[in-house]
């Protein structure tokens, strides 16, 4: 972050600290990305999202051959000195090459797609921001979340879809330990309601970019578009969120459903 001149790694173990996520629950949640968007590949969920270029067709980031035992061998990357560091390379999202597009079309324009096209529909969107001197730059999504649930009347159980840009493991983590806390949700956000429990078993069903990777500047594409697809294959009136954190200190997330 030029205005901090702290890297979003070493802004991220400072969250990590303040909401106590500990190395074994961010190496969890890294196994878990892997192990999800390995058995993507396998059932061919990612064939019709990737455009092959020079040969390649598949993501190469995935790794079958990972557990918790390697991912602990790792050190950690951006905090080598105090003893308490806990965000290695494994539980980072990978820089990558990438591209990534979506169409954005209303109901006229859909008549020019293909009907087979994956398609849902936008509801609203919450775009937060938070104090990068004071506050943890990656935490936005907690306090967008919230507000965009409460405005629709909806709750974290009532969404059957997450799919959460994973920066980095102990971002997923403490943003979510943030939405299950009454007081956060009700004195950051500015939202008094009880939204209940985080459904974990609902998200990032074909893996994260902890898994996938993170190209800059197309994340937002791909994991939207990767929403787009998953929601389709569920039942009328599915909803799901999806939601981005960024450098600035920045949250931008979107309700969608499926229609």
């Amino acid at each position: 972050n030029r205005a901090t001149r702290k890297s979003m790694g070493e802004h991220c173990e400072e969250m990590a600290k303040a909401w106590n996520v500990t190395r074994d629950a961010q190496d969890g949640l890294a196994l878990a990305s892997h192990e999800k968007a390995v058995a993507g590949q396998r059932t061919g969920f990612f064939d019709e999202l990737i455009v092959p270029v020079a040969g390649m067709a598949r993501d190469g980031f995935p790794r079958a051959d990972t557990s918790l035992e390697r991912l602990a061998k790792l050190q950690p990357a951006f905090d080598r000195t105090s003893g308490r560091g806990s965000i290695t390379a494994a539980n980072s999202s990978p820089l990558t090459d990438g591209a990534a597009g979506l169409w954005v079309a209303t109901v006229a324009g859909l008549e020019r797609l293909p009907a087979r096209a994956p398609r849902a529909r936008l509801i609203d969107w919450e775009i937060a921001a938070v104090d990068v001197f004071t506050e943890g730059l990656l935490m936005a999504p907690a306090y967008a979340i919230p507000r965009l649930l409460a405005r629709n009347r909806l709750g974290y159980a009532d969404i059957a879809l997450w799919e959460i840009h994973e920066a980095f493991s102990a971002q997923v983590l403490c943003n979510v330990a943030a939405l299950e806390s009454r007081d956060f949700v009700r004195q950051n956000a500015g939202v008094d309601a009880d939204l209940g429990r985080f459904p974990w078993e609902r998200l990032n069903p074909n893996g994260g970019s902890v898994a996938l990777g993170h190209p800059f500047g197309a994340t937002g594409a791909r994991i939207l578009s990767q929403a787009v697809k998953e929601l389709a294959a569920m039942p009328k009136g599915s909803r799901a969120v999806v939601s981005i954190c960024a450098d600035g200190g920045l949250g931008t997330v979107a309700l969608l459903q499926n229609e």
